[in-house]
């Protein structure tokens, strides 16, 4: 015979790093797609500015910055992990380490932006470099908030001040950031209009 506490329904249990959280990303995720919606809207408009502008972009890199994040992402999730199992020294490595990864996503992108190729190129250029410039600036915004937060939250970590709830968010917020990038890299770099 079974127990009452198998027979009763699952606990409702909150999402990871909280629900406010889970709003924030889904605003940012909307509003990305919003902006990506008027990329391609520029895109049908425009195709032979959009082919231009791809033909001096260097795939190699958005790959790299992709990798970069990806390795990021991995490393948030070992720090969580190791939260979890209080081992506060590891957290804050893996943390710290994922926060790298961030900053030499950053050094890369910067050095894409100082390309030669396009040092006449601003948001009034094109369609293709407004949508270009707009979105992977943003982009880098969120990455350097990222970079700023995970830092903290190794630190908080270390001295045994973090709550499980805000390593969590931490590394939620930089899997959104990632998630956006695998969204960003393809369209950018590598569809055709």
């Amino acid at each position: 015979m079974q127990s009452a506490d198998t027979l009763s329904p699952p606990r409702w249990r909150p999402l990871t790093g909280g629900t406010a959280v889970w709003v924030f990303m889904t605003v940012e995720l909307v509003t990305f797609g919003m902006f990506l919606l008027g990329h391609a809207w520029g895109w049908r408009s425009e195709p032979d500015a959009y082919r231009q502008g791809q033909a001096l972009l260097h795939p190699a890199s958005g790959l790299r910055g992709t990798v970069l994040l990806l390795l990021g992402s991995g490393l948030a999730y070992q720090g969580v992990l190791a939260f979890e199992e209080s081992r506060r020294r590891a957290s804050a490595a893996w943390l710290l380490a994922a926060a790298a990864a961030g900053l030499a996503f950053a050094v890369n992108k910067v050095l894409e932006y100082a390309d030669p190729a396009l040092a006449d190129v601003t948001l009034s250029t094109s369609t293709f470099w407004f949508g270009y410039l707009f979105l992977t600036g943003l982009h880098l915004l969120h990455v350097l908030g990222g970079v700023a937060v995970l830092p903290w939250l190794a630190w908080r970590a270390w001295q045994g001040q973090a709550e499980a709830l805000t390593v969590q968010a931490g590394a939620a917020y930089w899997h959104l950031v990632d998630v956006i990038w695998v969204l960003l890299f393809p369209i950018l770099y590598l569809m055709q209009p």
